[in-house]
């Protein structure tokens, strides 16, 4: 008897025939060795894709970098800063960033480069999420304004005839500890006000005036503000005031309203 499939002759009393059951045995043994091939191709080349992504997103930008490195100057940097912040912030510029705002602020402090340009530099290194090198640039930032405000007042001052006021350093600390207080709390800060200038300035407070100056947009428009909401006929008066003759002073920034807020102590 012959195989109606393979046309095969069978041994006798078969039932299945050994040569088609021995082809389908092949035949599934192959598809089987296809199918993990090609699951193995899969695998690897899921792994090609993710290892070209990973160098994508990882991979550093080498002419970021080089720019970065061979910026002219503490003003190119900021404005590397302003063009690219998410590629600044990364750790390795940290020590860059951190000597720019060193130097923006020598800068200031010898008049060899004006407010405007100070600033406008200080906003593009505070645009990198750098948490280290933002916490330094406010700091700068904030003696920028607080120093802004002390020349403006004295420039009033001499414009109305009165003796300039004389910075005192005690009264400074003082005025960041309110500061500090008002970051913390917010307008609670008054709460602790006066027990923080009597432990800092022991038998001096009776002799201190706090001056709060909210939500202005720099120095000038502080000054502009208390000029506006003062009233010199109900005590001291910091532009015509000849009782004042020291001061100390600090800014707070707000980063969501881009404000800042001035305490001015004064004796």
């Amino acid at each position: 008897m012959k195989c109606i499939n393979c046309g095969r002759e069978l041994p006798p009393d078969t039932v299945e025939c050994p040569f088609c059951i021995e082809n389908e045995k092949q035949k599934f043994k192959f598809k089987k060795e296809r199918h993990k091939i090609y699951i193995t191709l899969g695998i690897c080349c899921l792994v090609l894709v993710l290892i070209v992504v990973a160098v994508l997103i990882f991979m550093p930008d080498t002419s970021f970098q080089r720019d970065m490195e061979s910026a002219d100057g503490s003003y190119a940097v900021a404005a590397l800063c302003e063009g690219s912040p998410n590629e600044a912030s990364d750790s390795r510029y940290q020590l860059i960033l951190l000597d720019a705002v060193d130097d923006i602020e020598a800068r200031y402090n010898d008049q060899t480069c004006g407010y405007n340009q100070t600033v406008t530099a200080l906003k593009q290194i505070y645009s990198v999420k750098n948490p280290v090198v933002r916490d330094h640039t406010e700091d700068v930032w904030s003696n920028v304004e607080r120093m802004r405000f002390y020349k403006i007042l004295n420039h009033e001052r001499t414009e109305n005839s009165m003796d300039k006021i004389t910075w005192s350093s005690d009264i400074a600390i003082a005025a960041e500890s309110i500061a500090d207080e008002y970051s913390a709390v917010g307008l609670d800060y008054e709460q602790n006000a006066e027990k923080l200038i009597r432990n800092l300035l022991a038998d001096d407070t009776e002799k201190i005036t706090v001056f709060t100056l909210l939500n202005t947009a720099n120095a000038q428009d502080a000054l502009e503000k208390y000029k506006g909401d003062s009233d010199p006929s109900k005590g001291t008066d910091l532009v015509r005031g000849s009782e004042i003759s020291l001061a100390g002073i600090d800014a707070v920034y707000d980063e969501q309203s881009g404000l800042w807020s001035f305490f001015i102590l004064a004796e």
